[in-house]
């Protein structure tokens, strides 16, 4: 039995696909999406490269599932957040928290998905669009329902929600442009910091 026999087996048939898509992560992390072959994905992962095809149709194929997951996760985390019933102002510092969190504590991902947002491939583009978009639109939730609940300062949630999100990605993208113990310290201050600067924005008269 040869070495990815040997991994294969050891790996459930529900695990493989997460598996590969880890190993996808590294590798792009390291590599760059354009420049990293499927073999190398494989090698990484531990499994024949047919088997790769077993779950997924190409790399994009992979890239996307990344970004899926991603989506599914933050979707997952901000309808958790709308139904715990905590006042707007600490729902905005808990994603900013888990945000900030998942830059630190899975830097290959953040790295990854840094990288495709300033150079998205061709066919991909539209893809990363969708994936932005939907996290735009539950932001725009969060600020309607501010609003609606007296919190937020009456305003336009739709050219509000994606300024935000652009303030917060800007912050995001030190990490390629500075070094890494810049880095940790400014994604340590950014939640507290950036929730008050957004917060001193958006909300209504006297709202604490």
């Amino acid at each position: 039995m040869n070495i990815h026999s040997e991994k294969e087996g050891k790996v459930s048939q529900g695990d493989k696909k997460g598996l590969i898509r880890q190993a996808a992560i590294r590798v792009f992390s390291r590599k760059g999406f354009y420049k990293t072959r499927a073999e190398e994905i494989a090698h990484e992962a531990g499994v024949a490269v047919g088997t790769i095809y077993n779950y997924f149709d190409s790399k994009e194929d992979i890239l996307l599932s990344i970004f899926k997951a991603e989506l599914e996760a933050r979707t997952s985390f901000f309808e958790e957040l709308r139904g715990s019933g905590l006042p707007v102002p600490e729902q905005i510092a808990q994603i900013l928290a888990d945000h900030f969190s998942l830059l630190q504590e899975n830097t290959e991902l953040a790295q990854v998905l840094l990288q495709e947002q300033f150079n998205p491939g061709k066919g991909f583009k539209d893809k990363l669009v969708d994936f932005h978009r939907k996290v735009v639109e539950r932001i725009e939730a969060l600020i309607q329902e501010g609003m609606d609940q007296g919190w937020v300062r009456p305003c336009n949630p739709r050219i509000i929600a994606p300024a935000l999100f652009a303030v917060v990605q800007s912050i995001a993208s030190w990490e390629m442009i500075h070094p890494q113990e810049v880095v940790r310290e400014l994604f340590h201050s950014a939640p507290a910091e950036l929730a008050d600067f957004i917060w001193n924005g958006l909300k209504k008269g006297d709202s604490r």
